[in-house]
């Protein structure tokens, strides 16, 4: 191609891309200008792959929406919604157990002023609604204030048991190393020994009352849940987040309980409603043996009180359909709450 040749193209190259400009500042620019939207439309057809940031961000906002959605619509499952009235049920008993019941705490507990109340062990009447159990305490009424014992006793035990296994089992997991073998093997040495008889022993040495009873249980309660949560930081702690954070200089401590913590402790929530369950029925065997605090009411001991008398079956009915409910409550929504967070397991499992 002869020099002549090139010039006359790049003249021409010029020229059209000098129309083009002059096309684009004439009639295009002021379209432009007076619309920004305009510019978005023009940059989405002339950049391949570019989003709006504001359409990306409206689509983030729906997908949360949507994954909350379908959060709900697998949490929302029959049996799901009958563990939930059963839980709503045992802790309206318990709250409202003054106005439902007719006799007070105090008639209930205290041998020397139930006994002007009746005679022990009697069938329903119209002053005793489901009769009366040992020392003439009104079965019904008990029933009614145990529930309130229940829901302290299986709650407060979990709450401890969970604090104590989030805090040892995060630390075992995050540093790993010496640190975790020592902590899981102290973990493993406790969780070698039967639990109920260790509590006995603790309670019969320090004391029957509630609280101690409730420490102690939720103190060998930890192991458990500090294994849970181990194994979900061991998961967590290998995510490339937590490697950005160590990079970027954060401290182990922001690490564990900022980082770590809030992405591994679906598995201690999903176990929490289980364990209330488990609670309430290691406490209602632990009084049923004849353990537990006489100063209150709990079903265990209302078992205990009438498994002698096989001509009045109600004396232990009651008391055990009451500890079956909540049971049988905190399990099916501890189940329900499982599947909804992790419907995978679901899918496996079948």
């Amino acid at each position: 191609m002869s020099i002549i040749s090139m010039v006359v193209l790049l003249l021409g190259i010029i020229s059209i891309v000098g129309c083009i400009l002059t096309l684009f500042f004439i009639y295009l620019y002021p379209w432009v200008k007076a619309e920004p939207r305009r510019v978005q439309l023009l940059k989405f057809i002339l950049i391949p792959g570019w989003r709006d940031p504001k359409f990306s961000q409206k689509e983030y906002e729906i997908e949360k929406i949507k994954s909350k959605r379908r959060f709900f619509r697998r949490l929302i499952k029959p049996l799901t919604l009958v563990g939930i009235g059963l839980i709503f049920f045992i802790v309206f008993l318990a709250v409202y157990a003054p106005w439902i019941t007719t006799y007070t705490l105090e008639t209930v507990t205290d041998v020397a002023r139930a006994i002007d109340f009746g005679d022990p062990f009697t069938l329903p009447s119209p002053l005793h609604p489901w009769g009366t159990t040992a020392y003439a305490f009104d079965l019904y009424s008990r029933i009614m204030w145990g529930s309130r014992t229940v829901v302290i006793f299986g709650f407060l035990t979990i709450i401890l048991a969970s604090l104590g296994g989030i805090a040892v089992g995060t630390i075992s997991g995050f540093y790993g190393g010496k640190v975790d073998s020592i902590i899981m093997r102290i973990v493993d040495f406790s969780l070698a020994f039967p639990t109920l008889i260790i509590i006995i022993l603790f309670t019969e040495i320090i004391s029957k009352d509630l609280t101690t009873i409730l420490l102690v249980f939720g103190l060998f309660a930890i192991p458990s849940y500090s294994r849970l949560m181990r194994a979900s930081v061991l998961t967590t702690k290998e995510r490339l987040y937590i490697e950005a954070a160590k990079t970027s200089g954060a401290k182990n401590f922001k690490i564990m309980f900022k980082h770590i913590f809030a992405n591994a402790i679906s598995p201690i929530i999903i176990r929490f409603f289980g364990g209330v369950g488990a609670a309430i029925l290691g406490f209602a065997g632990i009084a049923f043996l004849g353990f537990g605090d006489d100063t209150i009411p709990d079903w265990g001991t209302d078992i205990n009180y009438g498994r002698g008398n096989f001509s009045l079956i109600h004396l232990t009915l009651f008391p055990g359909i009451f500890i079956l409910i909540a049971v049988l409550g905190f399990m099916l929504f501890g189940d329900g709450l499982r599947d909804a967070l992790d419907p995978r397991l679901k899918a496996i499992t079948k």
